[in-house]
């Protein structure tokens, strides 16, 4: 029987959607704010063994290694450059997002989508064979007082799976409670975006922060 999720994945393709709003079928990675210090020049990815998202080439091992990391605020540490010109040639394809519900990963999705297009960036689907990247995100929200703390991870796959480029950070919103993920706005997941976009478009032109 087809569930639901599924069913909410199937329609967002046939709508031509670049992007899923909908849950990977992967289990959460459960990171914690500890990962984004011990994570710093780790090749590590935040998910060993997790298995390739729907649609990725056989193969891919997001525990493959790294070329660059980024600081817990998100913003990009050196990472091996690109030639110039990559831009113009790469095409992105953004995996199933893992770890966040529908509602937190439905405005994150529409707005890397909005914001891919604006940026000029050439986006991709699973049925592709020509996409040169994979972004894959992974998302715990974390209960911490009378805030919550959401740590984000993504992964810049290439299209064997190998880990080139990782961007990860945290945000903190007003609220808690039994579910954390009850107290995040969408313009909060909105500006994980944005800087998903700011990390990778800094990565690929090879420019360094």
């Amino acid at each position: 029987m087809i569930s639901r999720n599924s069913m909410t994945c199937a329609v967002a393709i046939l709508a031509g959607l670049a992007l899923t709003a909908c849950n990977s079928s992967e289990s959460p990675i459960g990171v914690t704010k500890s990962d984004l210090t011990t994570a710093q020049g780790s090749q590590t990815a935040p998910a060993p063994g997790t298995p390739a998202p729907p649609g990725a080439p056989a193969g891919a091992t997001p525990n493959a290694p790294a070329s660059g990391t980024v600081t817990a605020s998100g913003t990009t540490q050196a990472a091996t450059p690109t030639a110039p010109g990559t831009l113009r040639t790469a095409k992105l394809r953004f995996a199933p997002i893992v770890g966040a519900p529908i509602a937190a990963a439905t405005p994150l999705s529409q707005r890397l989508s909005a914001l891919a297009k604006e940026k000029g960036i050439t986006l991709g689907t699973a049925a592709d064979t020509d996409n040169t990247h994979i972004m894959k995100g992974y998302f715990s929200a974390l209960p911490d007082g009378n805030q919550t703390t959401i740590i984000y991870v993504w992964d810049v796959l290439d299209p064997a799976g190998t880990r080139l480029h990782r961007i990860q950070g945290q945000e903190k919103v007003p609220g808690g409670g039994a579910d954390p993920w009850s107290s995040v706005p969408p313009k909060t997941m909105e500006g994980i975006a944005d800087k998903a976009i700011q990390g990778y478009l800094s990565w690929v032109s090879g420019a360094k922060t």
